[in-house]
């Protein structure tokens, strides 16, 4: 009997045969993105064919809850087994983390649907949303930076549920209320976000960030811009009352203040993102602008609005034609207020030549 036979058998370790699994290669990655795509659309479908009375005969509770469990468990699951085995972070990974986590509150309130509860409950809402910001804050600290943004928003709605419920007859009846706690939850977001900035410092060596790139703080920026929008815009729903003055459109009223509130979150935030690159604070504040021009436009601040040109239109007219005026000299100095994503102001200007 030869030697060779005699000797042991090689074992492969489980963790390099997952990395060879999923080594990193442009046209596989392609071909993982599709198939995710695929399967989680696919599961999606089953799901809506099946739990839509209309469509004819459809499944209980169980075989729903079943399927929604699978489609979020290999999504979500795949995406942080990827990124163990690799180490980097690849797109396909955060194709599949995103999807599985948008997935996961529908799968968590099919769950509740199936323990006999009341998935519309504000309670059920909040848990299953803070579960949901978990899940994603939980991807983003594997590397899915997309994930710190989806758990600002999940907070957002678990916060808003949670009030609902704590407060006597819902939000809608404490309104000045709940735009305070979100401007609150704004504040707490830009706090978290700055802690998690200065704690990601030690690894930004390995990371493949943009020198520059403001990296995960700019997700807590966008999720603190959408709530401070959202506590500056909820009048928004009375312009269905200029439309039709019969019909009674509940919502608060668009106070001044709330108005200045709105403007200045929504400039802000254009101002960050402009300056730190970042394109959500951006498409947020622009978001928040068109806001203020229906609201503000529509003056329905007022008992009687009217198409008078004093307020607003002559106010945002002169402060804009003097910042212009400033601008054009060339001796004034003015430093930025916004930083830039480095923490450093703008560069100096070179040498003439």
């Amino acid at each position: 009997m030869s030697q060779s036979s005699l000797d042991p058998p090689v074992r492969v370790n489980p963790a390099e045969r997952l990395a060879e699994y999923f080594a990193p290669d442009d046209g596989r990655d392609a071909l993982r993105v599709l198939g995710g795509l695929l399967v989680g659309l696919g599961f999606a479908m089953v799901f809506l064919r099946k739990s839509t009375p209309g469509l004819g005969s459809g499944w209980g509770d169980f075989g729903l809850f079943a399927v929604l469990l699978v489609a979020t468990v290999f999504l979500y699951g795949i995406a942080l087994a990827g990124r163990a085995a690799t180490g980097t972070s690849r797109p396909w990974e955060a194709v599949y983390a995103v999807f599985g986590v948008v997935l996961a509150p529908f799968t968590l309130a099919q769950f509740v649907q199936l323990i006999n509860g009341t998935p519309g409950a504000p309670l059920n809402i909040a848990w299953i949303f803070l579960v949901t910001a978990a899940l994603a804050a939980f991807a983003g600290m594997n590397g899915f930076r997309y994930g710190w943004l989806l758990a600002c928003i999940a907070l957002i709605v678990s916060w808003s549920a949670l009030w609902s419920k704590i407060l006597s007859n819902g939000l809608a009846a404490h309104f000045g209320v709940y735009r305070a706690l979100l401007l609150v939850l704004a504040a707490a977001l830009l706090v978290a976000g700055w802690v998690a900035r200065g704690a990601g410092r030690s690894r930004a060596a390995t990371s493949e960030a943009r020198p520059g790139d403001p990296g995960l703080f700019a997700e807590f920026v966008t999720g603190a811009s959408i709530a401070a929008v959202i506590a500056g815009g909820l009048s928004i729903g009375r312009l269905a009352a200029l439309a039709n003055p019969f019909a009674t459109v509940p919502g608060p009223s668009s106070a001044l203040g709330w108005e200045i509130v709105l403007l200045i979150v929504s400039l802000a935030a254009l101002a960050w993102g402009s300056r730190a690159a970042a394109r959500g604070p951006v498409y947020v504040g622009g978001f928040g602008l068109l806001l203020f021009l229906f609201i503000a436009g529509a003056d329905l601040n007022d008992s009687s609005p009217s198409s008078s040109l004093m307020g607003w239109p002559v106010v945002l007219v002169i402060v804009g034609i003097v910042a212009f005026v400033l601008s054009v000299f060339p001796g004034l100095k003015v430093q930025s207020p916004i930083r830039s994503a480095s923490g450093q102001g703008s560069p100096p200007p070179g040498p003439s030549t």
